[in-house]
Formats: C-alpha cells, sequence, structure tokens
C-alpha cells in the first residue's frame, strides 16, 4: 500500500544518504591525510624560515639599539651645560667609532638567508595551504552528509510510524467488518428463525391474526436495518 511504499522510499534515501556520508568521511580522512602529509613536508623549511626571521630580529633590535643611542647622544651633545654636552660629544665619538661593520654584514647575510629560506619553503606551503582548502572542503562535505542522513533518517521514521499507525488502522477496520458480519449473520439467522416461526403460526389456523401482523410487522423493520445482498428491504 501507500504507507509501505513511502517507507520503503524513504529506507532507500537514508541508505543512499548514509552511503554519501560514509563517502564524505572516507574522503575528509583522505584530506587530513594528505594535509598532515604536507605540513611534515614543510615542516623543515618552516621551522629554518622561523629561525632566520627570529636571528633577523635580533640583529635588527641590536641596529635599532644602535641608532637609538646615536640619536640620544647627539640630542644630548647639543642641549645642556657645556660640561653635559661635551661628555655626551665625547660618548657620541666613541659610539660613532665602534664598527658597525660587523652588524650590518650580519643583517645583509641573514636577509639574504631569509629570502632563500622563504624561497625554499614556498612550494610546501603552497602545498600545505592547497591541501588544508581541500581538507575545509571536505569537512563541510562530511556535515552537509550527515544533516541529510540525519534528516533522511527522520523521514524513515516518520515514513515508518505512518505504515505502522496505517497497518493499526486496517487492522480495526478489519476486525470492525468481521463484528458488523458476525451481527449480520446473527440477524439473518433470527429473522429466518422469526419467518419460520410466523409461517408456522399462519399454518395453524388458531393463531391470533394480530399476533401475527404484529410479529410480520417487526420482522419487516428488522429487515430495513440489514444489507440488501443479505435479505435486507429497503
Amino acid at each position: 500500500n501507500a504507507a509501505k511504499e513511502s517507507e520503503a522510499e524513504a529506507i532507500s534515501r537514508e541508505n543512499d544518504a548514509k552511503a554519501r556520508e560514509s563517502d564524505a568521511k572516507a574522503s575528509e580522512a583522505e584530506a587530513v591525510a594528505r594535509e598532515n602529509e604536507a605540513k611534515e613536508a614543510e615542516a623543515p623549511f618552516k621551522a629554518a624560515q622561523a629561525e632566520v626571521d627570529a636571528a633577523l630580529a635580533e640583529v635588527q633590535a641590536q641596529e635599532d639599539a644602535y641608532n637609538s643611542k646615536t640619536e640620544q647622544l647627539k640630542k644630548q651633545s647639543e642641549e645642556g651645560g657645556v660640561v653635559t654636552r661635551n661628555k655626551a660629544k665625547v660618548q657620541l665619538d666613541a659610539h660613532l667609532a665602534e664598527d658597525p661593520l660587523p652588524l650590518r654584514k650580519a643583517k645583509i647575510t641573514l636577509e639574504a638567508a631569509k629570502k632563500k629560506a622563504d624561497k625554499a619553503r614556498a612550494p610546501f606551503q603552497a602545498a600545505t595551504d592547497k591541501a588544508t582548502a581541500a581538507r575545509t572542503v571536505a569537512e563541510e562535505a562530511r556535515k552537509e552528509a550527515e544533516s541529510a542522513r540525519a534528516a533522511a533518517e527522520a523521514a524513515r521514521e516518520q515514513a515508518e510510524a505512518a505504515r505502522k499507525e496505517a497497518e493499526g488502522a486496517r487492522a480495526a477496520s478489519e476486525e470492525a467488518k468481521r463484528h458488523a458480519e458476525a451481527k449480520v449473520q446473527e440477524a439473518q439467522e433470527a429473522v429466518a428463525e422469526c419467518e419460520a416461526y410466523l409461517e408456522e403460526l399462519k399454518a395453524n389456523p388458531g393463531s391470533g391474526a394480530g399476533a401475527l401482523w404484529w410479529i410480520d410487522r417487526e420482522l419487516t423493520e428488522k429487515k430495513k436495518y440489514m444489507p440488501v445482498s443479505k435479505g435486507g428491504i429497503r
């Protein structure tokens, strides 16, 4: 019937949704594995780049400190009393006499190393970014598949409930039909018995005409409530 067909269709849709969910989970797991592989391949280059960045940052901090001290001593050599200015000039000369070449050379070397590290890491970082994006897409697909499976499962449960309800209604209807048929059968037997008794009375000349008329009238009334196919009258 319609309820069973609806339930069967819902079960089919649920099975399809479960299969898609399983495929989505497998795709996500594969994407996660590729992402991990890409991160692992990128790791040494990323670590080397981080090390160069840290060293460069340290050199830059030293250079900034040197320049800051230069500006401070210049300002002190131009402001305040004579003694203060002269002291600052001496300190400034000593400060400027320090050889900045090692610091500058270190900075140049580290900047070149940074460029090399960035270049070496670039393809691996791109692969990682690509794998991460693929994993994100797979994750969203898995979530959508889970939602679709949940919806299909709910629809199947609804269809199953509707089928059970329909089966219960059909069983109740069949029971009511059997009960009604039994009552009709009882009525038929009772009418047949009364008719036989009436005919017996009619055949007996001593039977009262009024009693016969009343019995005949009662039989006629009872037949009005019986199906025509079962001997009833309209």
